[in-house]
């Protein structure tokens, strides 16, 4: 039971890192993630690697293809579409959950979670590393009183592909400067969906969160479509 429980930290420790450096850009999209390397590189076990990876996939980050292995999950139109028609049913519903049952601590805490959102932009820049940290923060609280752990869970690991995806999206603008911007006022998007929930308007908080979601995603595609 202790050896299980070490193996179990360990994976959760490697599949920490993993993720930071798939985020960090490290491990680029579609890469292969092979557990020889990365046993080596953590000095662990192959079983915990394999352990990490599963973990990893869990999260949307990594995808498990038959007979070869783990890859980074790849920034295709299909993989940008799958992912915002998931977060879309996920994350709406537990948003719709939260402002139905939220209480006061949870209105402070969106509340503070966005003054922390604003903060990031104006000290560190639009997505800083700084302003991610504090973009998946506010969206995880807007949602965090939706008193289901797994729909919670759910949203939580489809927030961090989502903001994947958006890294890439950014990376591949810096490169081609002639991706469109769409016009888009993120920080009023922000402000609309979270004046939405503290009026306990669901409808509206779920459709300009879902109109959120739709025009990140036509971002990321046009990011993808750019020549280079």
């Amino acid at each position: 039971m202790v050896k299980q429980a070490g193996a179990a930290t360990l994976a959760g420790e490697v599949a920490a890192r993993l993720r930071a450096a798939v985020l960090s850009g490290r491990f680029h999209a579609g890469q292969w993630l092979r557990p020889a390397d990365l046993r080596l590189e953590y000095g662990v076990s192959t079983t915990v690697v394999r352990d990490a990876l599963a973990r990893l996939a869990e999260q949307h980050l990594a995808v498990l293809s038959p007979n070869r292995g783990y890859h980074v999950v790849r920034f295709g139109q299909q993989e940008v579409q799958e992912l915002v028609e998931y977060r879309i049913v996920t994350e709406t519903a537990a948003l719709r959950f939260s402002v139905e049952r939220g209480g006061e601590e949870w209105e402070e805490a969106a509340v503070a979670a966005f003054r922390r959102l604003r903060t990031a932009e104006a000290e560190h820049g639009h997505g800083s590393d700084a302003w991610f940290v504090a973009h998946g923060a506010f969206h995880l609280a807007l949602l965090s009183a939706c008193g289901n752990a797994l729909l919670l869970e759910a949203s939580r690991d489809a927030l961090a592909a989502g903001d994947l995806f958006l890294r890439w999206s950014r990376r591949a603008s810096a490169a081609v400067p002639a991706v469109p911007s769409g016009h888009r006022d993120v920080d009023a998007e922000h402000d609309g969906i979270l004046a939405a929930a503290l009026a306990r308007d669901a409808d509206r908080a779920a459709t300009l969160y879902r109109e959120h979601l739709q025009r990140a995603a036509a971002r990321m595609a046009a990011a993808r479509r750019a020549p280079a």
